[in-house]
């Protein structure tokens, strides 16, 4: 039998870890719904960022980032469209390279898309997205991505100094784990420097 402080000791610990893992899902709640309230400006480009692709075939949650993107072009919102996103250790092709096969099949012009081919985190995305808007005298950008994501993203580019807003995509069902890896992957950036702890404009 055990000692009543043993007892005690194991219901504390496992109130602790329930506690823990409630405030972590409604941290990862609020980031997703911080996504979905940013709404796009007018602006030169959309910035589409990467995620997995199968060779040229994107992946769900990549489709869904692509078709906003897509949206905001055929709405007049951006004349330009940049993709971005290297090939990972378990892709045959560049995510750029895939995003830009999918645009061009739904009807978008080559010459109005831009690949960045070389980005690995979103750190890179935004930093390598700020250097080839520069080149081509781009002053504003929507940043579009799934809803869970944005809010970091957003915080990365205006940690940059970029002029952005924002257009979530809607993350599949599926998506549930990323929004709740997303908590963890927001304090690294912000405890790095590389976002505000707000992500708020400015």
């Amino acid at each position: 039998m055990l000692a009543p402080w043993a007892v005690w000791g194991s219901v504390g610990m496992l109130a602790g870890a329930v506690l823990f893992l409630a405030i972590w899902y409604g941290a990862a709640l609020r980031i997703q719904r911080l996504g979905r309230r940013e709404r796009p400006c007018p602006a030169d480009v959309a910035i589409i960022l990467g995620a997995y692709t199968d060779g040229f075939r994107p992946s769900a949650t990549l489709q869904a980032r692509l078709r906003t993107g897509l949206h905001l072009y055929r709405q007049g919102c951006v004349r330009f469209l940049l993709v971005s996103g290297g090939r990972g250790p378990d892709e045959t092709v560049s995510e750029a390279s895939a995003m830009k096969r999918f645009l061009i099949l739904n009807g978008v012009p080559s010459n109005v898309i831009v690949e960045d081919r070389h980005s690995s985190d979103t750190w890179e995305n935004l930093r390598n997205s700020h250097a080839v808007m520069a080149r081509h005298g781009w002053r504003t950008a929507v940043v579009v991505t799934s809803d869970y994501h944005l809010p970091r993203a957003l915080a990365v580019a205006r940690r940059l100094g970029m002029e952005v807003s924002g257009c979530a995509a809607r993350s599949p069902k599926g998506d549930w784990r990323y929004a709740w890896r997303e908590v963890a992957a927001y304090l690294k950036y912000a405890l790095a420097g590389q976002a505000s702890w707000t992500g708020g404009r400015g």
